[in-house]
């Protein structure tokens, strides 16, 4: 009776320290820990989603885009209907094809509607996957699956679920399909009604942005960011906002003293989360401007605490290259 008893109950201990081991690989992930949690996640043997998820954007911060791509894609195969991986496959899929060449980029970018499709229809109540939807329908030109009459339709669907969420597209389509005047009047909606959002300013700084009306974008960036934040969606716009704001300052050669305290604010406050701004990428910005300053002192303390911190190889070889020319300076 004893040695009946003595498996079930390895077992159990075993899946108890498999689940602790993974919530910690989460937690160490969620702290910026990404070496630990690598590590942590990579000794346990386990079937739960969230191991080859968190290690897909590890190596995703680690420019190994391939690896990513396979923790997901063998995950998608043990959990076929979870839409939290196909989203994420889909955004590794749509970096890859950003550096892919012009012979293979149509298949990725088949393989991330696909996907991002797949994420919807498992999640259809789920704004994010949806708003991201839209915005694929709407950029993507229609030989490679872009299609205005399909993101309006969900944005019809969006609008059931989240009406501001929904907004956002219809501004975001009005502006992309050159309908001045829809889009002019949405505008005056969006000062009317969410003026205190910092979510409507970082959007339309994003349109400005594509439109490559760098001045305009600056100013709906500097209002996203002086908004207070009442949820993580608004959290998340200001400090993308900041980022932002920093990086048209390193671009656009002024400003360099607001860019800098952006980014430093965004160093300071920000929470580690996979789909805001590496820090060390910002860190790496911030030294570019303290360069552009003549800091020097500043930007190679900040370009050491890059090479030191990075899991990125490409990033790692750019600081070193900047510290290379400061030294020769």
């Amino acid at each position: 009776m004893k040695s009946k008893l003595l498996i079930p109950l390895t077992l159990l201990v075993y899946c108890n320290i498999t689940t602790a081991s993974v919530e910690l690989g989460q937690a160490e992930f969620d702290k910026g820990n990404l070496r630990l949690a690598q590590s942590i996640l990579s000794q346990q043997q386990t079937s739960d989603y969230q191991k080859p998820l968190l290690l897909a954007r590890i190596a995703l911060r680690s420019d190994q885009d391939e690896a990513a791509l396979q923790h997901l894609e063998a995950a998608i195969e043990q959990h076929p209907n979870n839409p939290e991986l196909y989203f994420a496959h889909a955004e590794v899929v749509a970096k890859i094809a950003e550096q892919a060449s012009i012979f293979s980029v149509s298949g990725y970018i088949k393989k991330l509607k696909a996907s991002f499709i797949k994420a919807v229809e498992l999640a259809p109540d789920n704004r994010e996957y949806r708003s991201t939807l839209i915005k694929f329908y709407i950029n993507a030109p229609s030989m490679f699956g872009g299609d205005k009459q399909a993101a309006l339709t969900h944005i019809q669907a969006l609008e059931k679920v989240s009406p501001f969420d929904a907004f956002l597209t219809r501004l975001y389509l009005a502006a992309k399909s050159d309908e001045q005047e829809e889009f002019a009047r949405l505008i005056k909606v969006g000062q009317q009604n969410f003026a205190a959002d910092p979510r409507y300013f970082y959007t339309l700084g994003q349109i400005y942005l594509d439109q490559e009306e760098s001045e305009m974008a600056l100013n709906q960036f500097r209002s996203a960011a002086n908004k207070q934040a009442k949820n993580l969606k608004q959290e998340k716009a200001r400090y993308q906002s900041l980022v932002l704001i920093g990086t048209l300052s390193q671009q656009l050669k002024r400003n360099y003293d607001e860019g800098q305290n952006a980014l430093q604010q965004y160093l300071n406050e920000a929470a580690h989360h996979y789909d805001l701004p590496d820090k060390n990428l910002v860190k790496f910005r911030l030294a570019s401007i303290a360069m552009a300053q003549k800091k020097t002192t500043l930007a190679q303390r900040l370009l050491n605490e890059v090479i030191t911190e990075t899991l990125s190889d490409k990033l790692k070889k750019k600081a070193r290259s900047a510290l290379k020319k400061l030294a020769r300076a």
